[in-house]
């Protein structure tokens, strides 16, 4: 699977709004399908398979330029590590550290975006009312 990267202010807040959102200790995921306008790659007139697309963000309340960097370097790295196996093809996520993740180490970020990617993609089984 192919990981794209999202980079546009406007498309973190389409997904911030219409995606599913779980939280965990150390990070905030945000999911959503991708919208069809990237399935088709223009330049070789070939429909892209399988990929997703992944965008992280880390404010400023979670600490100083260097902690900010070493955040997202992490969530980098594990979920490049974990999209083989949790992440969907065609979704977008967005990752958002939250303040706890300057004092988590790497076993405790990866074992919450497991846990995350995991229970986002549930489905939510409606519930069905029969009549007596």
């Amino acid at each position: 699977m192919k990981i794209l990267q999202i980079r546009k202010s406007a498309e973190f807040q389409n997904i911030g709004k219409k995606g599913q959102k779980f939280y965990s200790k150390t990070i905030l995921l945000i999911s959503h399908t991708t919208p069809q306008n990237y399935f088709q790659n223009l330049t070789e007139n070939k429909k892209a398979k399988d990929f997703c697309r992944v965008g992280y963000t880390v404010s400023k309340t979670v600490g100083n330029a260097v902690t900010r960097n070493l955040a997202k370097r992490r969530l980098r790295a594990i979920f490049r590590e974990l999209a083989l196996l949790h992440a969907k093809n065609h979704y977008d996520y967005v990752l958002i550290a939250r303040r706890e993740i300057a004092e988590a180490d790497f076993a405790k970020i990866s074992s919450d975006l497991k846990f995350c990617l995991k229970r986002i993609h549930l489905a939510v089984q409606p519930i069905s009312k029969t009549k007596k």
